[in-house]
């Protein structure tokens, strides 16, 4: 076999460039533009596959969540406010004011029926907002009798806590804000993002090897 032409006191390198980083999926070299998958580096095939079986989220499945949240909220409210107003003339209302989970449930739940995709931060900003309003207004009615008042004043509890507070009812403010708490933090589980999260595109933005 030949020898000739071989140096061994020099390297020479080729022209091909080696990707240094890979996609986490199918182990094909990125270069140039690339995702993440939860933050793991994605080529754009497999980004494309991955969003072809994921769930796709639109304006239209957003709306129809929201009025199906709208409904429940309003319905859990209404259920709320007579059950803590029953169960306040026997004495325990402040164990029924758990039922506060509940609504948290419903609403969230309700909120799904629309598709797969409805899940994710402006889902559960707004079921946040919806159960918040759902159960002050229903705690606030209870406890100040609200089914002797104008319809419109409905609208003027979801500030009860901040008007309480102001008047220098600390702990009634916090109960409120307290339970409210509760029925969000059910809203806000159920409502999470999906486990795959695909961002990008990026691009790679540091020199890749020549092959020796």
């Amino acid at each position: 076999m030949p020898l000739n032409g071989l140096n061994f006191q020099r390297a020479e390198y080729g022209t091909e460039p080696v990707a240094l980083d890979y996609c986490v999926f199918c182990g094909r070299g990125i270069q140039g533009e690339f995702y993440r998958t939860n933050g793991d580096l994605t080529c754009a095939v497999c980004a494309d596959r991955l969003r072809s079986v994921l769930p796709t989220d639109s304006s239209t499945t957003f709306w129809r969540s929201v009025r199906l949240g709208t409904v429940a909220a309003i319905a859990s409210s209404l259920l709320y406010m007579l059950l803590f107003r029953i169960m306040i003339d026997h004495g325990m209302g402040l164990g029924t004011a758990f039922g506060a989970l509940g609504v948290g449930y419903v609403v969230g739940r309700t909120m799904q029926i629309a598709g797969p995709a409805a899940r994710g931060r402006r889902y559960q900003l707004t079921a946040a907002a919806l159960t918040y309003a759902s159960i002050t207004v229903a705690l606030m009615g209870a406890m100040f009798g609200a089914t002797n008042l104008p319809a419109w004043t409905y609208f003027l509890f979801p500030i009860g806590p901040a008007f309480l507070l102001s008047a220098g009812q600390v702990k009634l403010s916090l109960f409120l804000l307290f339970f409210a708490g509760i029925g969000i933090r059910w809203t806000w589980i159920l409502l999470a993002p999906h486990a795959v999260e695909i961002t990008g595109p990026e691009t790679i933005s540091h020199p890749t090897a020549p092959i020796v």
